[in-house]
């Protein structure tokens, strides 16, 4: 072969080389994206914080355990901050229970003492209007340690005229919830480290365990949860799955989400006893006639609407700020 020649093919193959690598540089990238989109999987995000009446996780549809079972219920949680965290807790324990949707409608600072502030039945009428309400529970009572004022009138806390009053708006409010043919649980206030509020708060549910019985509501109790050998206030416990964890809030008063899973998980196991045996509600095809307006909706005594004009001194003694117990406090720790 002439020297000519063989510098020419190795010239071309030098060319097809680079030509070659040139194409690689070009390809890979491709194939490696490719390999990398059909091979990762999804990332599944938790979310930090939660504002919307409902969380729903989208899922893959799952066959149902129960072909037979096609009941869903609508679970509004009502109260006061202590409701707020007893909803991120029965979220938490029915999330996978696709027969249920937890619904938050509780609302911080509040309670039946200054129906003038905030009125829960009224608030009832307004929620049953836009949502159907099939279950509801109930955490109130932090907030209601302070004096009752009605015709201009105030009644000191616990005394006869107070309790008299109060017993009236707990009726007039689970009255009117039962209207929308919802099944209620009330939930019993747990154990508080102060004595002196831990001790109001057990007269709370004393007058909320009556009025269950008497109208017929399910009283859930929270005797066990975060507490110690003694039945007394623990910071740190078992959470629902064994382990020890903080469940109790510096506070004092409020819960840690293991804590408010304890509670949520108390709720559940009612709530779950009922619909296994069906004296659960079933779903509502509407909102019922007399709760679409609040013109149809039961009326509320003038005594219950009042609100006082003239200036008064509220009991103060033994008020911190920023705990549940300030009704002037409507800050984001209440």
């Amino acid at each position: 072969m002439h020297w000519g020649d063989a510098k020419i093919q190795e010239k071309e193959r030098e060319n097809q080389v680079s030509r070659l690598a040139v194409l690689m540089a070009l390809v890979l990238p491709l194939v490696l994206f490719w390999w990398t989109a059909v091979a990762a999987q999804p990332m599944q995000l938790t979310p930090a914080h939660v504002e919307s009446a409902a969380l729903v996780e989208e899922e893959v549809p799952r066959a149902a355990e129960n072909p037979v079972e096609s009941k869903r219920y609508n679970v509004v949680v009502m109260g006061d901050s202590l409701g707020d965290g007893t909803w991120a807790g029965l979220y938490h324990v029915l999330r996978q229970d696709k027969r249920f949707t937890v619904i938050k409608k509780s609302r911080v600072a509040t309670g039946f003492s200054r129906a003038d502030y905030y009125d829960w039945n009224e608030a009832v009428r307004d929620i049953a209007a836009e949502t159907r309400i099939d279950i509801a529970v109930v955490v109130m009572g932090t907030n209601d340690r302070q004096p009752i004022v009605e015709k201009g009138k105030r009644h000191a806390l616990f005394e006869p005229g107070w309790r008299e009053i109060y017993e009236r708006r707990v009726d007039a409010f689970t009255a009117t919830l039962q209207a929308t043919g919802a099944r209620i649980y009330w939930l019993e206030l747990p154990v508080m480290r102060s004595p002196r509020f831990g001790g109001d708060m057990a007269q709370f549910n004393e007058i909320f365990e009556e009025r269950a019985r008497i109208n017929g509501v399910s009283f859930v109790r929270t005797d066990g949860l975060a507490t110690d050998e003694t039945g007394g206030y623990t910071a740190y416990g078992a959470d629902r799955f064994g382990r020890t964890r903080l469940l109790r809030a510096e506070d004092g008063i409020h819960f840690t989400m293991p804590g408010y899973e304890l509670l949520g998980e108390r709720v559940a196991q009612a709530m779950l006893a009922d619909v296994e045996t069906g004296s659960a509600p079933v779903r509502l095809a509407e909102v019922p006639p007399q709760l679409r307006s609040k013109a149809a909706a039961p009326e509320v005594s003038a005594a219950e609407r009042t609100v006082v004009q003239e200036p008064f001194i509220y009991d103060t003694s033994g008020r911190r700020p920023g705990r549940s117990d300030d009704w002037r406090w409507t800050g984001p720790v209440n």
